[in-house]
């Protein structure tokens, strides 16, 4: 069982930005003139309308050259012109059949168009004319990725590019988002690290370490994660959506605990008023409501030891960034305090307390509601495969 009381009420969503089979634009221009290169160098420097006006320039005076349309390519995929990339790409490939780094921006291009058969085939093809390239496997998984019945090859892929290319840090976030993709928890938390150790700066890899480990029952912990994460990029959508879950699940957990604890004493009590028996009586207002509340004790002591020592921290980001987060701690904090008070009140005003609680578990429910209403479900990339919301 996660490491949570069960499983979470909402799913988190991983981000996968990032194209790891796209060759960065300076690589793709290799061996090509002096102005190709420095064309490759404008798009890797964010100025791709730039390096489209050099190699067009170029080709006007020397003609096209491999490297000169694989860049092009790169450009309009930045211009997001993933149709008219495609052409270029082909022109890269038609000059170099057996070019492993045209079909990698071809199998890029293909994909980025929607034609996902076409960049599995140009991807196994860039494989086959350079199977000792990390890239070419980067690129097959890539193109695998969405075809579930595919997985078992894009994983086979993704083992081969680790083990090509142990150093480099994308190629552990491309295996760990795989593993995560395919539910294996632990590895992917394993291979984010690998990568993270290698990239301390990769916050896709660190964002989606912590889905894993929200995905495990930690909540704070990844809670924590993706504040940091809003701290430098207040607009980041999926990491205040996945804020929003890791400190509202625990209060759920919290409002379902205390709502079935009330619902329990209301059935024990008329289950035992007509025995005539004091003690049952006593019993049916006491247990249901102390078992309750042990589990949320241990509930809000997991959440704010992993929390320790940056709970006020998390507490006041949770706040800001999600509103109503505050409110609802604040009425099940009430009804959790009723219910204690319950205790120690004779049976028929502890029943009514318990009545109270539900009233509190009830106007959660509602804020609760609000909430997810104002945090739609974010799916910011094609490779996302996150669990259902619950």
């Amino acid at each position: 069982m996660p490491a949570g009381t069960g499983p979470p009420v909402l799913g988190a969503s991983a981000v996968h930005g990032e194209r790891y089979s796209s060759p960065v634009a300076g690589e793709a221009a290799q061996r090509g003139p002096a102005t190709v290169i420095r064309a490759g160098a404008l798009v890797d420097a964010g100025r791709p309308e730039q390096a489209l006006a050099e190699v067009r320039a170029v080709e006007h005076d020397e003609g096209e050259s491999i490297a000169g349309q694989r860049v092009r390519a790169l450009a309009l995929l930045a211009l997001d012109q993933p149709d008219a990339a495609c052409e270029a790409a082909r022109r890269a490939v038609a000059l170099a059949p057996g070019d492993s780094t045209s079909l990698r921006v071809l199998s890029t291009a293909l994909l980025r168009s929607g034609d996902r058969i076409g960049a599995v085939e140009a991807a196994r093809r860039s494989v086959a004319a350079d199977p000792g390239s990390w890239q070419a496997h980067a690129a097959r998984v890539d193109a695998l990725w969405l075809g579930e019945q595919n997985r078992l090859e894009a994983m086979r892929a993704s083992f081969e590019a680790v083990r090509l290319a142990p150093t480099e840090p994308f190629v552990h976030r491309q295996h760990g988002d795989l593993l995560l993709a395919v539910g294996r928890q632990r590895e992917a938390q394993d291979a984010y690290r690998r990568g993270l150790a290698l990239a301390p700066e990769d916050r896709g890899a660190r964002h989606n370490l912590a889905v894993a480990r929200l995905r495990h029952g930690h909540e704070s912990e990844s809670a924590l994660a993706f504040a940091g994460i809003l701290s430098t990029n207040p607009t980041d959508a999926t990491a205040l959506r996945n804020l929003m879950v890791g400190v509202v699940n625990p209060l759920g957990r919290i409002r379902v605990t205390l709502g079935g604890g009330a619902v329990f004493t209301g059935l024990e009590f008329l289950a035992t008023i007509d025995s005539g028996d004091p003690g049952m009586v006593r019993w049916a207002t006491t247990f249901p409501p102390v078992f309750a509340l042990a589990v949320i004790a241990f509930i809000a002591l997991r959440f704010t030891s992993e929390a320790r020592p940056r709970l006020a921290f998390l507490v006041s980001v949770a706040r800001r960034a999600v509103p109503g987060w505050g409110l609802v701690a604040l009425v099940l904090g009430v009804a959790t305090a009723i219910s204690v008070t319950g205790l120690f009140l004779p049976p028929v005003v502890a029943l009514v307390a318990q009545g109270l609680v539900f009233v509190g578990v009830v106007i959660a429910s509602v804020l609760m509601k609000r909430i997810l209403r104002a945090f739609p479900r974010t799916r910011p990339a094609v490779h996302e495969d996150d669990d259902d919301d619950g």
